[in-house]
């Protein structure tokens, strides 16, 4: 049987292998699935609620083991990571919170003689694909929702954090009844087997490409999917903003897990009359930041997650150099100096559109920037892109603010560093950024199908 390896970016050592799930091992979780699927149903929203409670209440006494498990398999700072934890937990709770409230019959109409009523019901089993950036915030995003409704999961975690995924299937089968939620192993070849198999949903988080392939696949198939797919960030800072707080968070939406966050700010758009200072202090942040072990309480900034996102992102930036960019802060692989997936904090001005840095998605702490003289053009600059994820704007006039956001093309759009990635709000992006939403009463009404049952008053009580 192959196994997978867990290799920590801090230093390339192996951390543990799990086993690679075969053809017939995907086949069995999935009929796992289906065979448990109605009696998890018929549980009810309070039933699943309370199992799921104590699950999660387990990971939660379980955080700080969790925590340096994620840091040192995909280098996310261990500050950084016990956090996400925090975050992560926070949504859990609030979707069991509010599950009641908003898988409840909805009545639509009501007289003395009949009553019309909207029932949300689980589709069924559903296939859940995550990526390695956030291995647990990504596994509440992609099942909680799903699980609370009444479906059965089939999850595959990236093979980059294959531990974190063991780790979360261990942790579960202690408190769900067999089948609820199954686990397979492996890269794309595995996640291929699953989505082949008798599901009835697919949900994916990760790259555009793979998305096409698999809503494609979906569309044959005849079945639900949900696609929250890759990001390119604008970010704008209009002449009247207020500097010191536009940067700060401009720095910190960047910088985030090394700048591999679907919605991280990639792209920062500035007007050209102060320009020159939002560099100068943007880069002064860069340079400032501890880079080192993943592990370590005092590191600001971890490795990339593998060798192969290094070298992806050193070929962005040379790229960027060759075709005339100007490195302001940074811009060099820090691999053979600190013995790890490690990249510099960069900053690059004189960006143009042709650049890989502009056009791609970034995935690193790399962040270009460019002037802008009107609304008009920022607004081009921002949405210049095959993405729609998420938006960053800084102003102080309300109305410019208003106009922009409205103009720009994101499924999500932050004013002068207000968050909205909250639980009760809908996350998800347009263009190639994906479709169908995470979180709040949206969340769920994407994981269940509608039924309308409509009755009289007057019938005989049996």
């Amino acid at each position: 049987m192959s196994k997978l390896q867990s290799i920590n970016p801090s230093n390339y050592e192996v951390l543990g292998t799990v086993d690679v799930s075969t053809e017939q091992e995907v086949k069995d979780k999935v009929a796992l699935a289906r065979n448990a699927q109605q009696e998890w149903a018929r549980l009810g929203v309070g039933g699943r609620v309370s199992l799921l409670r104590k699950a999660l209440q387990d990971f939660q006494d379980r955080k700080a083991e969790f925590a340096l498990l994620e840091s040192g398999e995909m280098g996310m700072p261990l500050n950084e990571a016990l956090g996400d934890f925090d975050a992560s937990l926070v949504y859990a709770n609030w979707y069991l919170d509010n599950a009641e409230k908003y898988l409840s019959p909805e009545t639509t109409f009501e007289n003395d003689q009949e009553i019309h009523q909207v029932f949300r019901e689980p589709i069924g089993v559903a296939a859940v694909i995550v990526p390695w950036n956030f291995p647990f915030a990504n596994f509440v995003w992609g099942t909680i929702q799903s699980l609370i409704a009444g479906n059965t999961v089939v999850f595959k975690h990236s093979e980059e954090c294959p531990l974190s995924g063991k780790f979360i299937e261990d942790m579960l089968s202690r408190h769900l009844p067999k089948g609820v939620f199954n686990e397979v192993y492996g890269a794309g070849e595995v996640g291929d087997m699953l989505v082949h198999q008798s599901i009835d949903m697919i949900a994916f988080t990760g790259s555009t490409q793979t998305g096409r392939y698999l809503y494609e696949l979906a569309g044959k198939k005849f079945i639900k999917a949900v696609m929250e797919l890759g990001g390119s960030a604008p970010g704008i800072i209009f002449e009247d903003a207020d500097i010191d707080l536009a940067v700060s968070n401009v720095c910190a939406n960047r910088l985030l897990n090394q700048g591999q966050c679907c919605d991280g700010l990639k792209r920062l758009i500035v007007h050209e009359s102060i320009f020159d200072r939002v560099v100068e202090k943007a880069a002064a942040i860069f340079i400032a930041k501890k880079l080192g072990n993943a592990e370590a309480e005092t590191t600001e900034v971890g490795p990339l997650v593998a060798k192969r996102q290094l070298d992806l992102l050193v070929a962005q930036v040379e790229d960027a150099k060759a075709k005339g960019a100007r490195v302001v802060a940074g811009g060099n692989s820090l691999e053979e100096k600190l013995g790890g997936a490690f990249f510099e904090p960069t900053v690059l001005t004189g960006v143009t559109k042709d650049m890989r840095v502009w056009t791609e998605e970034v995935f690193g702490p790399v962040l270009p920037v460019v002037t802008f003289k009107t609304e008009e053009e920022a607004i081009e600059l921002a949405n210049g892109t095959a993405y729609g994820l998420g938006a960053y704007v800084f102003t102080g006039d309300k109305k410019q603010a208003e106009r922009v956001s409205q103009a720009i093309e994101s499924g999500m759009v932050s004013i002068n560093g207000t968050n909205y990635i909250m639980p009760f709000n809908p996350f998800g992006g347009y263009k190639n950024s994906g479709f169908g939403r995470e979180h709040g009463k949206y969340g769920f009404e994407e994981v269940t199908r509608i039924k309308v049952i409509t009755k009289n008053k007057h019938g005989k009580e049996l």
